[in-house]
This record gives structure tokens, C-alpha cells and sequence, in this order.
């Protein structure tokens, strides 16, 4: 009896960790929702906090396998505005809106097969090889644009209801990807080589394949988020997409990714995470909080998650 009592403990255990984002979402809701005087939570206001859902939480779904093999991109911004901009000049050189498209989903998926390549030969942290490729990539970015400050795509792009896209993008791209995570060896692999590299060599996984073939994953959802970004603005500048990675990456967490990624990843931690700081951003600016102090506050609640997350699965890892 006393077994499985303590099975259940650690059952129920699990799914309270488990309903932690969750709750932690719907709390943040709740704030914005008196502090605003209902502001947040208007007609007007959930149309504007969709748009900005969708980009990150694209971008976050397909990183969700970079983190889950504990490979943490933090290039995510210089790809998402590098493509866009590769993408918009062809489209405003060729007249093209379809030759602008297959551009931005090639260029991105290029540069996410370069950073797979890099970081799994290169002997080095992977997010420090990140890193310098998004301070590469929005170097090259601004390089392109040259004396342009601002690309315009207006005579090319005439959609000006995105609803359908969104919907499609958001929907179908979530969908493939929990399928392939939850239920390939693609996501297994991702799992079992964040969880434990040894034991992941061990079982006959090839660790470079497995970061490239998540990088390749990843680049597909920052591939459609650069269209939406096009399509939406019809403007490309060198500040496209220039937050998106350190919302992704603060989007995770707030999800209930682990950092060190392994068993313990989830794809809903995309949605769930990506809603929470969606609705965290725009609920501080309704209350006319300065981009500085938005800042500063996400910053703590970032240490605050990872904190506590990391007491709840940092003791249950594997020697590597």
C-alpha cells in the first residue's frame, strides 16, 4: 500500500508541475485584465495580441527540438530578418510575390542548415556559436539594405486579411511538429540527447544528425514567420524580428521547457510560453510601462522560472 501511495504522490506531483504554465498563463490574464480595466482583454486588443502570438510562437514551436537535444539557439532574430530581407529584395527586384516567398523559406532554411552543420562539428557551447551567428547574420542583414533604411514589398503583397495564413501556419506547423516529436524517432532522438548524451551514443544515435535535423526543424518555423512578418508589415527593416529570440527563449521557460531540454520537453511549452509573454508585453504596455522596464521585468521573471523550474528537474538528470 505504502507503494502505491507514493506512486500516486509522485503522480499527482507531476501533474501540478505540469499545470504550473498553465495556471501561470491564465494568472497573467487575470492581472492584465483589472490593472487594464478590461483593456487586455477587448475585441480590439486580442486581435492585436494574436498577431504577436502567432510570430513567436512559431518560431518557438520549431525550437522547441533545438532545446529538447539541449542545443539553445540564440539566433533566432538575425535568422527570422536575414531571410525576410533576402526575401524582399528578390520580390522587389523580380516583381515576384511568389519568387519572394520560395526566397525567404530557402534563405532560412540555408542558414538554419549552416548553424545545424556548426554546432554539431564545432567542439564549442552551441548557444556561443549562436550567438555570434545572430550578430553575423543582422551584420549581413544591414549590409544588403545598404543606405535603405526600410525595404518596401507594398506594390508586390496585396493580402490584407492574414486570418486564414495565420491560421494555417499556426495550426498545420503545430500539428507536424507534435506528431513528429511525440511520436517519431526524430523526437526521441531530440529527448534522449538532451536528457543524457552518453547513454544517447550508447543507444546508437547519431548526436550530429540529431542537432542538424533540429536546427533544420527549427528553421522552418522562423521560415514562416518571416513570411507572416512580410506579408504583415510589407515592410523589411534591420529590426525585423529583432526581439523574437529572446521571446522564444523567455517563452519556453515560461512554458515549462527545461533549459537542458531531454525527457522532461514538450511542444505545448511553444504555445503556452509564447501566449504568457505575448500577453506579459502587451498588458505592460497598456499600463504604459517603458520598454526599459518591460525589459528589466521580464528579465526577473525569466531568473524566477528558470530558478524554480530547475529545483524541480536539475536533481533528476542523468550523469553526462
Amino acid at each position: 500500500m505504502t507503494g502505491e501511495k507514493s506512486k500516486q504522490f509522485i503522480i499527482s506531483k507531476e501533474k501540478l508541475i505540469n499545470a504550473v504554465p498553465i495556471l501561470g498563463m491564465l494568472l497573467v490574464i487575470l492581472v492584465f485584465a483589472v490593472l487594464t480595466g478590461g483593456k487586455s482583454v477587448s475585441a480590439v486588443n486580442l486581435k492585436v495580441l494574436t498577431n504577436q502570438f502567432i510570430m513567436t510562437a512559431l518560431v518557438a514551436i520549431g525550437m522547441v527540438y533545438c532545446f529538447a537535444c539541449g542545443a539553445l539557439d540564440m539566433s533566432a532574430g538575425g535568422s527570422l530578418c536575414l531571410s525576410a530581407i533576402v526575401g524582399a529584395l528578390a520580390g522587389v527586384k523580380s516583381g515576384s510575390f511568389a519568387l519572394m516567398m520560395v526566397v525567404t523559406v530557402v534563405v532560412a532554411m540555408l542558414i538554419a542548415l549552416l548553424k545545424g552543420v556548426v554546432a554539431a562539428y564545432l567542439t564549442l557551447p552551441v548557444f556561443i556559436v549562436t550567438i555570434i551567428f545572430g550578430s553575423l547574420l543582422s551584420a549581413i542583414g544591414l549590409v544588403l539594405l545598404g543606405d535603405q533604411t526600410i525595404l518596401s514589398v507594398r506594390d508586390i503583397v496585396k493580402m490584407k486579411d492574414l486570418t486564414i495564413v495565420n491560421i494555417v501556419f499556426i495550426v498545420g506547423f503545430f500539428l507536424i511538429a507534435m506528431i513528429v516529436f511525440n511520436y517519431t524517432k526524430i523526437g526521441k532522438s531530440c529527448k534522449l540527447q538532451g536528457g543524457n548524451p552518453l547513454a544517447s551514443g550508447q543507444s546508437g544515435i547519431d548526436a550530429k544528425k540529431t542537432i542538424i535535423i533540429s536546427f533544420l526543424i527549427s528553421g522552418v518555423g522562423i521560415a514562416l514567420a518571416a513570411i507572416i512578418t512580410i506579408l504583415k508589415t510589407k515592410t523589411v527593416t534591420a529590426a525585423s524580428g529583432g526581439t523574437i529570440g529572446n521571446d522564444v527563449l523567455v517563452a519556453i521557460v515560461l512554458g515549462g521547457m527545461p533549459l537542458t531540454g531531454g525527457p522532461k520537453s514538450k511542444i505545448s511549452a511553444a504555445l503556452v510560453g509564447a501566449a504568457t509573454i505575448t500577453i506579459l508585453n502587451n498588458g505592460l504596455s497598456l499600463c504604459n510601462v517603458s520598454n526599459d522596464m518591460i525589459q528589466i521585468v521580464r528579465g526577473i521573471i525569466f531568473i524566477l522560472v528558470v530558478f524554480i523550474t530547475s529545483m524541480t528537474y536539475r536533481t533528476k538528470l542523468l550523469p553526462r
